[in-house]
């Protein structure tokens, strides 16, 4: 479940006592030890031990752990039965799971910037991330309306089997022929634009994008 674990959400919790269990995940034997908060449209909120919260589809569940989150859904969408609690995710992190991410688009009804790259060999890929992703106005954007998706291509390290395939069976899908590609889908996972390297810097970079998800 290492794909899913490390997204972070800010919940505020309003005098609740949580239920610790620990979650296998489906066809695995990879476990996250937390309290599940709440479930909201297919996805498990889960804080763990040390803290942070996490965001899993139900899907990469165990059945067991499925019928569980489903029940506390059926009681009131958390296990504190009426408790409202409110979860929202304000954090910058560039995944590198596409089925999560749109999970987590659909959960948070974000679009998803999909960003096409060859990190460390694509020169227009790295003036892209030097000049727009990695500046705080872009960040701050992103936070708030954006589930960003890293889709690499490198030469000079390896990634692993399952991301690999799933990188390339991606660029099939999208008829990606170039580096940056950056595409927009909507919360559904529907294509929305597609964009690449512009100059001006980050704050002109916002507005293209916004000005692309405005007209879609």
């Amino acid at each position: 479940m290492k794909a899913v674990t490390n997204i972070v959400l800010v919940v505020f919790l309003m005098g609740a006592t949580l239920e610790g269990r620990v979650w296998k995940e489906a066809g695995s034997d990879r476990t996250i030890e937390g309290e599940l908060v709440r479930v909201r449209d297919g996805v498990a909120i889960i804080k763990k031990t040390d803290g942070r919260m996490v965001n899993v589809p139900l899907s990469k569940l165990s059945g067991e752990d499925q019928e569980f989150a489903k029940k506390a859904d059926a009681d009131g969408g958390t296990i504190f039965g009426s408790e409202k609690i409110e979860a929202k995710s304000q954090v910058f992190k560039w995944e590198t799971d596409y089925a999560a991410a749109l999970a987590r688009a659909k959960a948070e009804k974000k679009h998803v910037l999909v960003d096409f790259t060859g990190s460390d060999w694509c020169g227009w890929c790295i003036r892209l991330k030097e000049e727009v992703f990695d500046q705080s106005a872009f960040k701050q954007y992103a936070k708030e309306n954006l589930i960003l998706v890293e889709l690499d291509f490198p030469r000079g390290k390896e990634l692993s089997k399952k991301l690999t395939s799933q990188n390339e069976e991606l660029q099939q899908k999208f008829e990606v022929q170039g580096f940056p590609t950056i595409i927009l889908l909507d919360s559904k996972g529907k294509e929305a634009a597609r964009t690449g390297y512009k100059e001006g810097g980050a704050d002109a970079y916002v507005e293209h994008l916004k000005g692309l998800i405005k007209n879609h």
